[in-house]
């Protein structure tokens, strides 16, 4: 692979495609391990990680610093978030909880942030074989097509995606939220892998998606995914999101700005 040219994103120097085969490299070691079946171990009393994201998370560290060596936060080797410069922050197992159990969603996730800004996305669902790719003043793209959000005007429309944290402090914040979407939404879904539901919303197959805390590994590439296809992301203030944000909404402006007050009274 040859090292990657950072100018400016006008000239799209990116070998995002190159991102993309190690996106998809690593989900063939997502998969294997899912076939073959995989035990969880508890790295916290409400998290499971497997060897599967272990393996996945070596292999992704190693392919991108060498495509572009910088800094790299990773979900399982951890690192420093920083404010300056280019750094690679990883999911490789989004759905770990879904890997031992069911429905089989699971997902690997590739963002760039730039001066703290999320510029680059690659999500990979390797059950599907679903590639999701993205970058700042380019297209979002599908398996290679490219496709935009969609915006409804009718709220009553909306198919609604959460993802309930481990926290359980804001479990109770959660329910109430949800009791309010319920007034107004056609349908609401939990998918338990945060960066396919913002990989879905992006796609236009969902309308919104929140979270009340937001793992920054779950959330670059598909935060860059929703703005690069028309999107927003907001925090639980209807501010627009950061790195530092504790809360997440994702959708187009008309269903935030319907769905805000009752995502925000708690």
């Amino acid at each position: 692979m040859k090292n990657l040219q950072l100018k400016s994103f006008a000239q799209y120097d990116f070998p995002i495609e190159e991102i993309e085969q190690i996106a998809k490299h690593a989900g063939s070691i997502i998969k294997a391990h899912y076939i073959q079946g995989v035990a969880p171990q508890f790295k916290s009393p409400r998290q499971v990680v497997t060897t599967a994201d272990r393996e996945s998370e070596q292999f992704l560290k190693e392919a991108l610093l060498k495509l572009h060596p910088c800094h790299f936060y990773g979900e399982e080797s951890g690192g420093s978030v920083i404010e300056q410069d280019d750094q690679w922050v990883v999911d490789p197992l989004d759905g770990t909880e879904n890997m031992t159990g069911y429905p089989p969603l699971l997902a690997i996730s590739i963002g760039l942030l730039r001066n703290a800004k999320p510029v680059l996305g690659v999500i990979y669902d390797p059950i599907h074989d679903i590639l999701y790719s993205a970058q700042q003043e380019g297209l979002l793209k599908i398996n290679g097509e490219v496709t935009q959000l969609r915006k409804h005007t009718e709220p009553t429309n909306a198919v609604v995606s959460l993802d309930f944290s481990s926290q359980m402090e804001t479990r109770s914040e959660t329910l109430g939220q949800l009791s309010g979407v319920l007034q107004q939404a056609r349908a609401v879904k939990v998918l338990g892998a945060p960066v396919l539901s913002l990989a879905e919303v992006a796609a236009g197959r969902l309308d919104l998606f929140f979270r009340p805390s937001t793992k920054l590994t779950d959330m670059v590439a598909g935060v860059c995914m929703v703005r690069v296809s028309g999107g927003k992301v907001v925090d639980y203030e209807g501010m627009e999101w950061t790195i530092h944000s504790k809360g997440i909404i994702a959708g187009s402006s008309e269903m935030i700005e319907a769905y805000l007050p009752c995502l925000t009274y708690f």
